[in-house]
């Protein structure tokens, strides 16, 4: 746990990425290599291995931390700009399948974010997700989501239109039926949040009352 004066994150952290907003090339970001390192890098790695140990004992699974890279796949973008502006991390159960919900952490010099679920299920747990709520479950992952947006937490939008075929267009649970995939997302005040020696306590505080929806997807089988 970082303490005292030492938080995961400093001002100098929202600097480099604001400067690499401004300056997002590769003979930039090299020159820069030594302040990406201390100020990014090595702080991020510390911050996503302190908080496997933080989000095992809230969800009782070892967890296991992902750093997406700072690195662009620019194949088939039209923005060429080879680097990420924002520090973006994810943590899902070391032992549990592919697939499975994940806990989210983001930071960017505009945003400070944290998220819980499935940014897409893959196709049979796709099923699984709507056999479960076009049963019994709907109820209950209706009020867990009903729950946490009475906090202020948003929940992703629905990737499809329409409900999907096999299941009746005015379904109880149409909105959850027409999620490909389905998160929520607690929006810090800003940037500035992360920058503080409790960084962790603020995180776990943030994603608790996700817990539920973490559970939910957890525990489709």
């Amino acid at each position: 746990m970082a303490t005292g004066s030492n938080p995961y994150f400093t001002t100098g952290t929202l600097e480099f990425l604001r400067d690499l907003k401004q300056n997002n090339k590769r003979e930039w970001f090299q020159s820069k290599k030594a302040d990406y390192e201390n100020g990014v890098k090595n702080p991020a790695k510390a911050f996503a291995i302190a908080m496997e140990g933080e989000l095992e004992r809230l969800a009782g699974a070892a967890q296991k931390a992902k750093i997406f890279r700072i690195n662009r796949d620019i194949r088939f973008s039209k923005d060429k700009t080879p680097y990420n502006t924002h520090i973006h991390m994810s943590w899902t159960n070391r032992d549990g399948e592919q697939g499975g919900p994940a806990f989210m952490f983001g930071l960017s010099p505009e945003y400070c974010t944290l998220g819980c679920g499935v940014f897409e299920f893959s196709k049979p747990k796709l099923e699984t997700f709507r056999g479960h709520v076009a049963g019994g479950a709907g109820e209950k992952l209706a009020e867990i989501i009903g729950g946490l947006e009475k906090s202020g937490v948003r929940i992703s939008e629905p990737d499809l239109k329409r409900v999907p075929s096999g299941f009746p267009a005015d379904h109880r649970q149409a909105r959850f039926l027409r999620h490909k995939g389905i998160a929520a997302w607690r929006d810090l005040d800003g940037p500035q949040d992360a920058v503080v020696a409790d960084l962790d306590k603020v995180v776990v505080a943030a994603l608790t009352p996700m817990l539920p929806l973490w559970r939910f997807l957890n525990d489709l089988t």
